[in-house]
């Protein structure tokens, strides 16, 4: 849903003309974008994934990702090898103590990222995942990222800025209530379509069935010693 359809949605349910001085287009464009990022904010979408590229140069800091959202990125590899974060307290103190330390280790700062050039080589790739910054809708043809991922969603996004209209009218807060409801139920039953469709994520450390005792009928963790051991 473009930007401009979203607004005439807004502007036809809350009953104002678009010539209205005390509801003007400005304001609903700004409430949509309110209700965008908070719709964008109501569940790690999977959609909202991203990664960011760099090289590695001499200066060990890189500013973050302009498209990456700030303090969203999750963890860095460079040259494939996957660097561990700490916090960026202990990075100085870590290079205090020792100066030529080549552990993989990265911390942030603000919109800063730092990365221990001795543990890599400069010109390798480093790649951050994190989570996309989305922009605000100014242009009639801009769209929210549902809109190429669960169109459903920008209706969530029209009436959670709808109901932000009813409050600014003032007297309809029951109306609102039941707008922002709605917008949530919208989220949530995409939420469940995509948690259904992901698979099951299983750690190196979480063991995928329990050894069975078909002797005694018990149960035990597998390890590295009764893998495929069946016991009595």
């Amino acid at each position: 849903m473009q930007f401009s359809v979203q607004q005439t949605e807004v502007r036809d349910r809350i009953t104002v003309l678009s010539t209205s001085t005390f509801i003007t287009t400005t304001m609903i464009k700004r409430w949509l974008n309110m209700a965008k990022d908070w719709a964008m904010a109501y569940k790690p979408w999977p959609f909202l994934e991203d990664l960011a590229t760099d090289l590695i140069d001499a200066t060990g800091n890189y500013p973050y990702p302009t498209d990456v959202r700030t303090k969203s990125v999750k963890f860095i590899t460079v040259n494939s090898e996957r660097y561990v974060k700490i916090r960026y307290e202990d990075y100085l103190k870590y290079f205090e103590e020792d100066s030529s330390g080549e552990d993989r280790v990265w911390a942030e700062y603000d919109r800063t990222i730092y990365i221990n050039g001795n543990a890599c080589e400069v010109g390798e790739t480093i790649n951050m995942y994190g989570r996309e910054a989305v922009s605000d809708m100014s242009e009639n043809t801009d769209v929210t990222p549902f809109d190429t991922n669960d169109p459903s969603g920008d209706e969530a996004v029209v009436r959670r800025a709808v109901a932000i209209g009813l409050r600014k009218i003032g007297g309809l807060d029951t109306e609102a209530l039941i707008e922002e409801a709605e917008a949530k139920e919208i989220l949530k039953t995409i939420w469940d379509r995509i948690a259904e469709a992901m698979p099951r994520e299983v750690t190196k450390t979480t063991p995928r069935f329990k050894k069975i005792n078909v002797v005694k009928g018990t149960t035990e963790e597998p390890g590295p010693t009764n893998i495929g051991n069946f016991r009595s």
